[in-house]
């Protein structure tokens, strides 16, 4: 019995997707860009991605979400459209399970510190192949979420 769901992972930005397939061991990773001026083209961009990831790795049993976090109303209100979208589609069109994870517990999963930044994220993600903002960031997402997931026989 694998005891090791297979995690897809999600770090969400209003202008990029970073994904990490997780399943005890990083198995896929990468960033795309969500094209569109308006976040309503942004939002439908992140959506036909995410279809994508799923049929690519249909043993996804659960997606995990980086919650939308920002010391700005401007910033943070585009992220949370664009996880909303995401999450809709998640229960929606797929019916799987999902669950959000803080920023903070993401951080401490990779690094081992709550309070870790952009660099220290990345240099703790390049130690499992994976490079660039975003996706290092689901790593961490993933990680986190693995801690919070148990297979139940």
């Amino acid at each position: 019995m694998n005891t090791h769901p297979t995690i897809l992972a999600l770090d969400a930005s209003s202008t990029t997707l970073g994904y990490c397939l997780y399943a005890g061991a990083v198995l896929a990773h990468g960033e795309h860009k969500l094209a569109g001026g308006d976040i309503a083209t942004r939002c439908q961009t992140a959506r036909d991605i995410l279809r994508m990831l799923l049929g690519r790795y249909p043993e996804v049993a659960v997606v995990a979400i980086e919650s939308p976090v920002a010391l700005h109303a401007k910033a943070v209100i585009p992220q949370a459209r664009v996880s909303g979208a995401l999450l809709g589609l998640v229960a929606e069109r797929f019916g799987l399970l999902w669950c959000e994870v803080p920023p903070a517990q993401a951080k401490r999963a990779l690094t081992g510190h709550g309070n870790a930044d952009k660099p220290a994220m990345q240099r703790a993600a390049l130690v499992y192949g994976v490079t660039g903002e975003h996706a290092s960031d689901a790593v961490g997402v993933a990680k986190a979420a693995a801690g919070m997931i148990r297979v139940v026989a």
